[in-house]
């Protein structure tokens, strides 16, 4: 008598499951390649902007320095005057760091030697975004030194030679005073993975669509 109760049973063999599983792991690569490639270049625009909205506030803070007394009451403030300098490089170890540094307006330019002190403030850019060339009338430069002079609101640009010299390269007289930061994702050399912004000095603009 046949069992009733016996049921011809169906599962997918050893095999099956291995090529199923081979066909997702494929899928699931080929997917995330791409994703993978467009959140490294989402961290470059981010780290773009983050060295924008610095040059900002270095603008704003030599326009009108104001800072917080150290005392109880903390609804008093006071006005500094204070001359801001950013630093940007592209030295190993440096190249994804945004250095601040503040100086007394009444301080003579030609008595600061560079760098002669920690920065007062330093900000990291995005993870494995690194500043790699710096661009001023149409030469390149390894480093740039950014100086917001407060009180006259005057910005002019230097570099440094070997021995740390600064050199004035800021030009009076042209309409398209203007300074190009370029950034890369892990010293990438295809264009996707780059990014170029440009500086306007006199109109304190950067456009890095």
């Amino acid at each position: 008598m046949k069992n009733i109760f016996m049921r011809d049973k169906k599962a997918f063999t050893l095999i099956e499951l291995i090529v199923s599983i081979s066909i997702l792991v494929i899928v699931m690569m080929f997917s995330y390649a791409p994703y993978n490639l467009y959140q490294n270049r989402a961290k470059v625009k981010l780290a773009t902007r983050e060295v924008a909205q610095s040059l900002y506030e270095a603008k704003n803070m030599a326009i009108s320095w104001v800072k917080w007394k150290n005392n109880s009451d903390d609804s008093k403030q006071e006005f500094k005057n204070k001359s801001v300098w950013v630093f940007l490089t592209s030295e190993e170890t440096k190249d994804s760091k945004i250095n601040f540094y503040y100086y007394d307006y009444n301080i003579s330019d030609s008595e600061i030697v560079f760098p002669s002190k920690e920065p007062d403030t330093e900000r990291q850019i995005q993870d494995w975004v690194t500043m790699t060339w710096f661009s001023v009338w149409e030469r390149d430069y390894s480093s740039l030194l950014l100086f917001y002079e407060s009180v006259t609101w005057k910005v002019k640009v230097y570099w440094f030679d070997a021995s740390w010299s600064k050199i004035d390269i800021t030009e009076n007289g042209k309409n398209d005073d203007t300074v190009k930061i370029k950034f890369t994702y892990k010293k990438a050399t295809t264009s996707f993975l780059q990014k170029e912004i440009k500086y306007y000095l006199k109109t304190n603009i950067v456009d890095y669509k």
